[in-house]
């Protein structure tokens, strides 16, 4: 006998893929303010009919921040991560693109160690490349 709870949760998952995207929009932390539509398999209704964000789509905003941000210095482990995956890179391609090992970004993700000036302005000129083509966000 099939398990229909299981049915259920699948009819949900499928309905839920097909939700409008939401706008959104986010106060920087330098007085920006940002706009962007959130696909809506990043999202769900609460019971009173207000949009939450599932914890891809929170992860989502996160890079669309961080590509929206100037970068810092030196930027936060968390900040690199958003950014590489923005970007759609692995750590070994993101290395490569801003001449480091994969350690090394591997150790700038996890806040051992941070870039050095040369890392630094390698990254800024690739991400105003991103930026400037407009970036496709993988999601």
């Amino acid at each position: 006998m099939p398990k229909r709870p299981k049915a259920r949760r699948d009819q949900r998952r499928s309905g839920h893929d097909e939700q409008p995207d939401v706008p959104y929009m986010m106060k920087l932390p330098d007085g920006r303010s940002l706009y962007v539509e959130v696909p809506g398999r990043y999202c769900v209704r609460d019971r009173s009919g207000r949009v939450a964000f599932t914890p891809d789509g929170v992860r989502f905003l996160d890079r669309v921040r961080a590509l929206a941000m100037p970068l810092n210095t030196p930027p936060r482990p968390t900040f690199l991560s958003n950014v590489r995956q923005a970007l759609g890179m692995t750590q070994a391609e993101f290395g490569e693109a801003v001449g480091v090992e994969k350690m090394t970004v591997s150790r700038w993700e996890r806040g051992a160690s941070r870039p050095g000036t040369q890392a630094l302005e390698r990254l800024r000129r690739m991400v105003a490349r991103a930026k400037r083509r407009g970036v496709l966000l993988a999601g």
